[in-house]
């Protein structure tokens, strides 16, 4: 292909509106829901957050973080490195009234933040077939011509 791997990543994760956001507490790592706003130009994946909640503190006690979003035949996961941000002006940069909803305290109110993901790699997985083609590959695979449906294009970028 003639994109790069990276651009192929960044590409990719702008057509979530949700990833799970995987954090350490303790001896159990615990997901959740959220809404991705992607910075491709500052390299990063940043989420609008309130300081007071749990991820805050399991991200202070370890900064290891895993994104894994998923869609549609589309399906990328990330490791990287997480830090909370309270600069206002990045907070207001990505407010959305969508925010609204879930901090109705507004951009202003310092308990809230951003939670900002500097991503060290990620693995991404995308169903290039149609349908026909997918059918096409399972039948070849039960048969025995080929190991494995070739259905998927699939990637690990460096980031």
């Amino acid at each position: 292909m003639a994109e790069n791997a990276s651009d192929k990543f960044w590409e990719m994760v702008e057509d979530f509106d949700t990833c799970m956001v995987v954090t350490r507490s303790g001896g159990t790592l615990r997901a959740r829901p959220m809404a991705p706003y992607i910075s491709e130009e500052r390299r990063e994946l940043l989420f609008l957050t309130d300081r007071n909640t749990h991820k805050v503190e399991e991200i202070e006690a370890d900064d290891q973080v895993a994104l894994t979003f998923s869609k549609h035949g589309s399906y990328v996961s990330v490791s990287g490195r997480a830090r909370v941000s309270t600069d206002r002006a990045l907070v207001k940069s990505i407010w959305t009234p969508e925010a609204e909803a879930w901090m109705p305290q507004g951009p202003d109110d310092p308990s809230v933040a951003v939670l900002v993901i500097d991503p060290d790699g990620a693995e991404l997985w995308d169903v290039t077939s149609n349908k026909v083609k997918q059918a096409w590959e399972f039948a070849k695979a039960y048969l025995g011509d080929k190991d494995r449906p070739d259905t998927t294009e699939y990637r690990k970028v460096k980031l």
